[in-house]
């Protein structure tokens, strides 16, 4: 009797430093490989195909995308840091896309009021029918 089949293995393919959005500190990574390995009585003999890759943070153990390293370090502390509804002005934690309170897109603004001319501007007509709709 011939026992044949296939089982997943990580390989680690390589290591740097990056920004883990999950512990939100600069930390070493593993790349890691996830291959299908053909086996023969339960011994991986060699790789079929890559299943896919991931880079795995050392101080947390949270797993990434590859395509995190190509994403600059301000624009994921601006999506994992905490931010204020436009709308409602509601604090809404950095995991979150919608606002807890209104339910209202992260980037969803207000439309604010038309601004006032200043002391000593000329005010127009449009002005004061704007004023009027308001």
């Amino acid at each position: 009797m011939i026992i044949w089949g296939s089982t997943g293995r990580d390989t680690n393919c390589g290591h740097g430093d990056f920004f883990c959005p999950g512990c939100r500190n600069d930390s070493g990574y593993a790349h890691q490989r996830v291959q299908r390995y053909f086996t023969l009585y339960f011994i991986p003999l060699f790789p079929i195909n890559t299943v896919g890759e991931y880079l795995q943070c050392h101080t947390c153990g949270s797993q990434y995308d590859v395509k995190l390293l190509e994403v600059p370090r301000e624009q994921i502390q601006a999506l994992v840091s905490p931010w204020q509804c436009g709308r409602c002005g509601n604090n809404n934690p950095g995991e979150y896309s919608e606002c807890l309170a209104c339910k209202s897109g992260r980037t969803a603004l207000q439309p604010g009021p038309k601004p006032l001319p200043r002391l000593g501007s000329r005010i127009d007509d449009d002005d004061i029918i704007e004023a009027e709709r308001i």
